[in-house]
């Protein structure tokens, strides 16, 4: 524990954590290109939704954005003073701001791609190659799978606690069993989300039907 940081520093470390995470990249970038991603698709303020409903390119710079969110909330916990398992409170703040954006109405997304940045600021070695191996199958089953960055999220995850718990791996037992925590977190928060909205996410006909007379009513 470090002796320097109070409690004050864990409050102000969970509020920057959170405002970084409320900024809302997805909703933004959508509404930017005549799209309002809480009104297609998923209806969720996520870089998958804007991946399907405004353009690819697009869905990549969300996901970029929504990485660096999560990074720089890390990197601003570390420069107050926190370091290992401390980083876990802003690294939760900026998942919960991610969820509840004040500036959407307390509205947002799954916040799987937010975490990733964050772990990448925690334990940056395990992370980046399960985060290539979650976003590998995010993408390459983002038409298969109703939520694919959810599912490439649990992969990374089995990666991450696969290789964390090698000997000599240099990464604190409590970051993995604290970043695995979040991210169960995040399932169970995608899991309800879907039941209580099943018909978001009915066949891909539905869907595309929805999506036309949306844009329609956009145009006119």
């Amino acid at each position: 524990m470090n002796t320097e940081v109070t409690l004050f520093t864990y409050l102000l470390a969970a509020a920057i954590a959170f405002g970084f995470g409320a900024v809302p990249v997805a909703y933004t970038v959508g509404r930017l290109n005549g799209v309002n991603v809480f009104k297609v698709g998923s209806r969720q303020a996520g870089a998958t939704n804007v991946w399907r409903e405004v353009s690819r390119k697009h869905g990549v710079i969300v996901t970029l954005i929504d990485w660096a969110k999560g990074l720089t909330a890390i990197l601003m916990a570390r420069h107050l003073g926190l370091m290992g398992p401390e980083l876990l409170i802003p690294a939760t703040a900026a998942v919960a701001g991610h969820w509840n954006s004040p500036f959407t109405k307390f509205k947002g997304g799954d916040g799987v791609v937010t975490l990733m940045g964050a772990s990448m600021g925690i334990v940056p070695v395990v992370v980046l190659a399960s985060l290539l191996i979650g976003t590998a199958l995010s993408v390459s089953m983002n038409r298969k799978l109703a939520h694919p960055s959810l599912w490439g999220g649990i992969l990374g995850y089995i990666a991450f606690i696969s290789v964390s718990f090698q000997p000599n791996s240099g990464v604190d037992t409590n970051v993995v069993y604290g970043l695995s925590g979040i991210g169960i977190a995040i399932m169970f928060h995608s899991v309800y989300f879907h039941k209580r909205h099943r018909e978001y996410f009915r066949s891909d006909d539905h869907t595309e039907d929805s999506e036309s007379t949306f844009r329609q009513d956009q145009l006119g």
